[in-house]
């Protein structure tokens, strides 16, 4: 069991310590100059080299490509790491936009290998990969050829990749009005400043008086900016269905479909059982609305906890919980996530500036992954860390297993080993928690956890279809639009069974996964729904199966997804493959209906 000093409330002082990837700004720069350097040289010998290339030839030239890529991605994300944590710092922003453009350099260099490659015949493509050299990268090369379709001359890649820090710009003007806005809000103690995420943290507060204010305060806030964070998005999106267009993609979607190499129409069939599984949130909704004494459930009031708070848990206690679940299942696993503390690589204290949200950084195949996350002593809290750990064991395994060209998965399968973790810190908990209160608010919070997931992702999805058919269409995505695109797609979803209040139609414009990567959201569904049907076999199985779990964690992206799940007993290509998942849902939800009786 790990020990730790036990940070101030809400995990004041836990901030991370980047000096391992990079000492300062300035050797940033530097190392970015001789990575560029490197590029160059690179590309003077190998470019045009296939014709005459042999196996060894090509494992030669892919090792060096991904040396150069690590250092390439340990600079990105030194400079990114830096600006998530202060957004308005002057030197995190030069760094920033001297590393972008440094990342639009290097593509540039590097760009000739991946065109030459998915140029290359099918045969002699075929042949190349077939080497034994080039095992452990046959998939990347591969894999990459799928987007041969897509795939414009060097010159026009070229002209493309310019415009990188252009839309990166809009994305952080997002993320600078996001972060940096704030709100004075009295929750009992006194008026502070609270930010988005403090804000949203009080929906799960007992007083429902403090939970109605807060979601108004929090849409109050946003209005006025709402214009600016609409415009952001309509320039995203109409930039991006231009760029889809010169590609010859069919659909907004198919970018994503072909990076998480999962079919369509396995989406849209995943999305249409989700939906029509909507009744039983919507029966939850009815059941919980009885018991806090509602004739019928405020937006505020979805996730009230039921009966009594569950208790207060500090950081140094969460650091505890998750070692402690993660050891039951595999000493190795609970080894690596101890790291990430006793390493310095989680910045969890909200602070002003800070970007909201959590997330886990890869960083580099040679480098350890990094954590960021607003901690507010919240037993929540302790899943969303959780989460993020497992997305860590996750890059830690592969990157120990696999190449730089390798070790990253698609979006759908990234998420299935951050909601196992938040599985087994659940079992944990509900296997050694002494308080009835806060059982009964776990199991509820993993009930509603399992809606969010599944069905509010369902939601975000769909509504982001709809915001991408009206701007093809040449509408504007303007605040009121966008607002009643949300309030539609979240209709579906609550039905009756939720009063919506009207600063709900500004629900979409604080989100970043809208900004940052389009469609993002339907690989939870997808996640959550596959990690439900692993857990069920794990429960049954035991220890037999961590064994093929961990494999499975260290595979990386070296295969397809469908590929790496069948040896864990689930086929995607079963139409009945998401039912288990629905299942487990009914169950939840059995069990908080009793423990709520």
């Amino acid at each position: 069991m790990t020990t730790a000093t036990e940070p101030a409330p809400r995990a004041e002082g836990v901030r991370w310590d980047l000096s391992p990837l990079v000492a300062s700004a300035a050797e940033a720069r530097t190392r970015l100059d001789a990575a560029l350097e490197r590029c160059r040289a690179f590309e003077s010998r190998h470019r045009g080299a296939f014709d005459g290339m042999d196996g060894p030839g090509l494992a030669e030239a892919l090792a060096e490509l991904a040396a150069l890529e690590n250092e390439l991605s340990r600079i990105h994300s030194y400079a990114a790491l830096r600006e998530s944590t202060d957004v308005e710092d002057t030197e995190n922003r030069d760094l920033m936009s001297v590393v972008e453009r440094g990342m639009v350099e290097a593509g540039n260099a590097l760009r000739f290998f991946e065109l030459d490659w998915i140029a290359l015949p099918e045969a002699r493509a075929a042949e190349l990969a077939a080497a034994p050299e080039v095992a452990a990268d046959r998939h990347y090369l591969l894999a990459a050829r799928r987007f041969a379709p897509h795939t414009l001359a060097e010159p026009e890649e070229r002209m493309l990749a310019e415009r990188g820090p252009v839309v990166r710009a809009w994305q952080s003007l997002f993320g600078q009005v996001t972060s940096t806005l704030e709100a004075p809000f009295d929750a009992g103690e006194g008026e502070e400043p609270h930010t988005i995420d403090r804000l949203l943290a009080h929906v799960r507060n007992p007083d429902r008086d403090v939970r109605l204010r807060a979601l108004d305060t929090l849409y109050g806030a946003l209005d006025p900016h709402a214009g600016v964070l609409a415009h952001c998005y309509d320039t995203l999106v109409a930039d991006r269905l231009a760029m889809d267009g010169l590609r010859s993609y069919p659909g907004p979607m198919e970018l994503t479909h072909l990076r998480n190499e999962v079919p369509g129409e396995a989406v849209e069939r995943m999305m249409d059982a989700v939906e029509g599984h909507y009744g039983l949130a919507q029966r939850w909704f009815g059941v919980k609305a009885r018991i806090l004494g509602l004739e019928r459930l405020h937006l505020a009031d979805q996730y009230a906890p039921v009966g009594a708070e569950a208790r207060t848990v500090r950081f140094g206690e969460a650091r505890a919980i998750i070692d402690a679940s993660f050891r039951s299942f595999s000493p190795r696993v609970a080894d690596l996530c101890d790291g990430f503390f006793s390493g310095r690589r989680i910045d969890a204290e909200p602070r002003s500036g800070k970007r909201g949200g959590a997330f886990c950084s890869s960083v580099a195949q040679d480098a350890q992954p990094y954590v960021l996350m607003n901690f507010t002593d919240r037993m929540d809290d302790v899943m969303t860390l959780a989460h993020e750990l497992g997305h860590g064991m996750h890059f830690a395994l592969s990157a120990g297993a696999q190449t730089a060209l390798s070790f990253h998965t698609g979006l759908a399968l990234a998420e299935v080993p951050s909601t196992f973790a938040e599985l087994m810190a659940f079992d944990h908990l509900m296997a050694t928690e002494e308080d009835p209160s806060t059982i009964t608010a776990l199991v509820c919070e993993r009930v509603e956890g399992s809606f969010a997931t599944v069905f509010r992702q369902t939601v975000l999805a769909r509504y982001e279809q709809r915001a991408y058919r009206m701007r093809s269409e040449g509408t504007a995505l303007t605040r009121d639009r966008l607002g009643e695109a949300w309030l539609e797609a979240n209709a579906r979803y609550y039905g009756d069974s939720l009063e919506i209040p009207d600063g709900y139609r500004l629900g979409w414009s604080y989100i970043p996964h809208f900004i940052s990567t389009r469609f993002y959201t339907y690989a939870y569904v997808f996640a959550h729904l596959t990690t439900l049907a692993l857990y069920a076999r794990f429960r049954e199985e035991g220890e037999d199966f961590v064994p093929r779990y961990l494999e499975f964690l260290a595979a990386g992206g070296s295969a397809a997804p469908a590929d790496l799940l069948r040896p864990l007993g689930v086929d995607l290509d079963d139409p009945a493959v998401w039912e288990p998942g629905f299942r487990e849902m009914e169950r939840m939800v059995a069990r908080a209906e009793e423990l709520t009786a």
